[in-house]
């Protein structure tokens, strides 16, 4: 079995021989110790004052602050103090109580933020119980649950055949790709089931005045891409001018964000890939008018998806665009703290929605729905965001669609704080936080408006190389067009080649097939080197 996260979902049971010496626990946060490394918390990141993505926990003020804000987190037993980690392991194999901690646990010193782990397994060992009842959970994988698992396979079989009819063998073919599902009619049936009852729940939080509607596409890939590179530096040029206003105390020129997320609006609606793919290759650019160009068009993507209008698109891009202009009226040193923030210092950083509305409002009303999505982008259902702590019904569905637009677009990006997520990883993440966090039916509708492996993203095959998936096959998304830019021993090749795995040679396990999502940068690979050169024309392998 390959080492590879997608087969890991789909194959849960096959696992158990991936969990390695780095062990990761769930602990429950009132049981946290000093001298522990915060590998992942159960909620995102950006929701918390701390700001490192993986951190040593050498104070209490670090502790009590996890304690407010989490209920568990997990901690890598391989960068935690040696004490400590030796303690767990200890209790683990007594099969007793939790370890006390020690004494006078070592001064320690905060290290940067640990490599990306192996990719994740679904297997969860016997736990260590401690005399308060509370569990520590030996996993393999930082983040995502067995349930989470599950719910995302169900999305992989959906996304893996559209339900069209086009030949024989659609239904083998999936289910040989993903190996270990038994498809069968009642599957399919319960999968169709389950994406109209995502549907009808998404419904019901429109306004009456919003008539859904079905996007084709009218280009082709190569057709739509000058447009969209055209239109997303345009959206770059003018949110940038937007922030000087900002910065400079001038009124800025909403107006012109309006024109820009047309462009991007018209892009999309004809050919998706184009538009995505572009904002792929930004990737390293981490500056606030890039992440905003960045959420207007995987809102936008995700308005598509659900069949909003072109002028309801509109005002989607215009919150993404605009939903981080508060924070140019935050200091920068805040806005770099790598580590994590204190109390005012959070509530500082809360400020920056009201501080973007505000600037806003100086040049003249926003729309009502655009007002909403940049007020509301930060709250979560369980009411555990900000600024206003709002819960469940009281967050409109354009804070909910900007919340997962705007965290998605956080989690695959490369911070001075936090090495990027793969996509695929990203989305496991966004459905992980589901009902906590944000609203299901939308995060999976988000998944089938990006794909599982999104266009732009970086992916090993079957045959060990590795590509850039430029375009989806609507059919079957999990066969799509890839640019090849490796050997199988990851070695670059002289020129990229474009494979269509729909199409490529072979059946069954033979068949060529993506094995998992890699992070921007995996190989020293960028994405943007292979932009400008043009989408390579072959059909065959190298050599």
């Amino acid at each position: 079995m390959h080492n590879s996260s997608l087969e890991q979902v789909v194959e849960p049971d096959n696992a158990v021989a991936l969990i390695t010496a780095s062990r990761r626990y769930q602990i429950a946060s009132e049981s946290l110790q000093l001298g522990m490394f915060i590998a992942e918390l159960d909620r995102p990141w950006l929701d918390t004052p701390f700001l490192l993505q993986g951190f040593l926990a050498d104070s209490q003020v670090e502790i009590d602050t996890l304690r407010k804000c989490c209920s568990y987190v997990y901690v890598d037993l391989e960068m935690s103090i040696p004490a400590v980690a030796d303690a767990i392991r200890r209790a683990e194999m007594r099969g007793d109580e939790a370890p006390a901690p020690p004494k006078q646990p070592a001064k320690v010193v905060a290290t940067a933020a640990p490599a990306a782990p192996a990719a994740p397994t679904p297997v969860e060992r016997r736990g260590v119980r401690s005399g308060a009842g509370r569990v520590y959970k030996t996993r393999a994988d930082v983040r995502i649950s067995s349930d989470t698992r599950q719910r995302f396979r169900d999305l992989v079989r959906q996304s893996a055949d559209s339900g069209r009819d086009d030949g024989p063998g659609l239904l083998a073919r999936t289910v040989a790709w993903l190996r270990g599902l038994r498809g069968n009619e009642a599957e399919q049936g319960a999968t169709g089931e389950r994406d109209r009852a995502s549907r009808d729940a998404i419904r019901g939080w429109l306004p009456n005045d919003i008539k859904l509607q079905t996007y084709e596409e009218q280009h082709s890939l190569e057709q739509e891409l000058p447009r969209a590179r055209t239109a997303f530096s345009r959206s770059e040029d003018v949110l940038k001018a937007v922030i000087t206003d900002v910065r400079a105390g001038r009124v800025p020129q909403v107006e012109e964000v309006a024109g820009a997320v047309d462009d991007m609006v018209t892009s999309m609606i004809d050919n998706p890939d184009a538009l995505l793919w572009v904002g792929r290759l930004r990737d390293e650019d981490v500056s606030t008018y890039n992440h905003g160009v960045k959420v207007a068009l995987y809102l936008i993507a995700l308005g598509r998806q659900l069949g909003f209008p072109k002028h309801d698109l509109g005002l989607l891009g215009m919150i993404g665009m605009l939903a981080d202009v508060g924070k140019i009226r935050l200091p920068r040193a805040l806005l770099d703290k790598p580590g994590m923030l204190t109390s005012s210092e959070y509530g500082l950083i809360k400020e920056h929605v009201r501080l973007g509305i505000d600037a806003l409002r100086e040049a003249g009303e926003l729309p009502t729905e655009v007002e909403l999505g940049i007020a509301q982008h930060h709250e979560r259902l369980d009411g555990s965001g900000y600024p206003n702590g709002l819960k469940g019904n009281r967050i409109s569905i354009y804070g909910r669609m900007a919340a997962i637009a705007d965290s998605f677009a956080a989690l695959i990006t490369p911070r001075a704080y936090a090495n990027p997520s793969a996509p695929q990883d990203a989305l496991m993440n966004l459905y992980e936080w589901t009902g906590s966090s944000f609203h299901e039916p939308l995060v999976e509708q988000f998944v089938q408006a990006v794909g599982v492996f999104p266009v732009g993203s970086l992916v090993e095959l079957s045959s060990g190389e590795v590509a850039i998936v430029v375009a989806h096959n609507r059919v079957r998304r999990l066969e799509p067009r890839v640019l090849v830019l490796t050997w199988p021993d990851k070695a670059q090749l002289p020129e990229p080649i474009e494979r269509d795995l729909l199409s490529s040679s072979g059946s069954g396990s033979g068949r060529l097939r993506i094995v998992r999502g890699l992070p921007s940068g995996s190989y020293g690979l960028k994405v943007r080197d292979y932009y400008l050169s043009g989408i390579a024309r072959a059909n065959a392998a190298p050599g």
